[in-house]
């Protein structure tokens, strides 16, 4: 059995070090592999490590070192009981990552505790409150999730493109209300037949978000999910943003926000970048959560429909922290950029520091209002069971 113990086994490499400076020093190469082979099989170190540990000058270790403290400072969030809480967080807040959790951490759990989801005592949570963001990181490493890579079935669309003038580079839109729009396909790799479709809606200020789904999808079929959002989103629409598929650019859409007195752009043509607010939440939003199986029944419908317009659409608007960018520097030398953001927060905090000419205080109350009745660990469970009622009906 391996040596534990890091002072026992300090005085033997000690004692081991004598005999294999001796061995090097004579070029006796069978005494050396015969030192390395017992020190190896004794202190269980690797053989490598060892050669070069036994090649320097051992230094003694500190009195009461353990092998699990290497560098004798005290773990502070080594507790069992910050690990907990932070997983409690770190799960009810869909297993973001650390980058945004620990900004949102000072509004989420005070929340938990509201809600009687998190008891902690006044230590603990004094350290979820200030750990850093390597800190949760260096917790959260080892249960991370790999993501999949979604499917396009974008038809483009030739009507009217000379009139509906091309929107590119980075949004500079401070106020709500101006829309970035997507659809996602759920036809399960096979595009033959009739099958769901998720509209996907986010705003650029706040990233405010809403998805509705529908069965096929058309000209009609768009208008009717513009102007569903339109009467649910928490302040007035003023311009919509899509890519060049035959959904968007068609006649329908034209009119409706000609008369709805919208701002109607694009982007460029295979340029998902000039969307990629609402292509990043395809995934976040869309198939993180209902996944890639092909979905074509109604029964499927009325369950997605109930899971956009209910838990899933308060979850992501009021518990989703999302980051955006600040500035983008580009070094000389090695000719990489480095990216600087702003704090993380929810689409919900963002609407709330809006100013009262973006959004009145009455409307500041009403959202304050629904968040203060809203429990984030009921909203994740209501989303898992219609998450399964929608797994029952794949077969």
């Amino acid at each position: 059995m391996a040596m534990t113990n890091i002072n026992s086994r300090y005085e033997y490499l000690l004692e081991v070090q004598s005999l294999y400076w001796r061995a090097r020093k004579h070029r006796d190469r069978l005494k050396l592999r015969s030192i390395l082979d017992d020190a190896v099989e004794i202190t269980g170190l690797n053989r490598k490590y060892l050669i070069t540990k036994l090649g320097k000058r051992l230094k003694p270790y500190p009195t009461g070192l353990t092998r699990s403290d290497p560098r004798g400072r005290k773990s502070i969030y080594g507790s069992i009981q910050f690990q907990e809480a932070l997983l409690t967080c770190w799960r009810t807040a869909n297993e973001i990552c650390a980058e945004r959790l620990q900004p949102y951490l000072a509004e989420l759990v005070p929340k938990l505790e509201s809600c009687d989801e998190l008891n902690v005592d006044t230590a603990t949570r004094q350290l979820l409150l200030s750990a850093s963001i390597s800190t949760i990181a260096r917790h959260l490493k080892r249960v991370k999730r790999r993501s999949y890579v979604p499917l396009g079935t974008t038809k483009p669309g030739t009507l009217l493109k000379s009139q509906i003038p091309v929107r590119k580079g980075l949004w500079n839109e401070t106020e709500p209300g101006y829309l970035e729009s997507d659809t996602v396909a759920h036809c399960g790799g096979d595009i033959s037949g009739n099958f769901i479709h998720s509209y996907n809606f986010v705003d650029i200020a706040t990233s405010w978000s809403e998805q509705t789904a529908v069965m096929g999808m058309g000209e009609r079929v768009t208008v009717e999910c513009f102007d569903k959002v339109k009467q649910r989103a928490p302040f007035r629409i003023l311009g919509i943003d899509s890519d060049n598929g035959g959904e968007y650019i068609n006649h329908h859409l034209w009119r409706y926000c000609k008369k709805n007195k919208l701002e109607f752009t694009r982007s460029r043509y295979c340029k998902k970048n000039d969307n990629a607010h609402v292509e990043q939440k395809n995934y976040t939003a869309i198939r993180k959560v209902v996944g890639y199986a092909r979905l074509d029944t109604e029964e499927q419908l009325a369950i997605m429909n109930r899971l956009y317009d209910g838990s899933l659409r308060l979850y992501l608007n009021y518990f989703q922290p999302t980051r955006k960018r600040k500035s983008k520097e580009y070094d000389p030398s090695s000719g990489k950029a480095r990216k600087f953001y702003f704090e993380s927060k929810t689409p919900y905090q963002r609407l709330l520091e809006q100013p009262d000419n973006c959004l009145s205080p009455e409307q500041k109350a009403m959202l304050q209002s629904q968040y203060n009745n809203l429990n984030p660990v009921q909203l994740l469970a209501e989303i898992r069971s219609l998450l399964a009622e929608l797994e029952k009906t794949l077969g």
